[in-house]
């Protein structure tokens, strides 16, 4: 399956949630926010959401700094 995560087409092995996605990539879930298909999705639902063909994935990491 291809999604496009951050403007970038990625292919994917079978169903996938958002939340297995951010695992697969090995990204910090407690500072990162998720849009898929142009919504804000609260990460307590990140597991109930699964990617379809084409969904558009957009990742903000958040870092401290100063």
């Amino acid at each position: 399956m291809q999604i496009i995560l951050n403007g970038e087409s990625h292919l994917l092995e079978g169903d996938i949630s958002l939340l297995a996605l951010l695992e697969t990539l090995e990204v910090e879930k407690k500072h990162t926010a998720l849009m898929l298909n142009g919504a804000v999705i609260p990460a307590t639902n990140w597991n109930e959401y699964t990617l379809k063909e084409n969904d558009e994935v957009e990742m903000m990491v958040f870092v401290g700094g100063g």
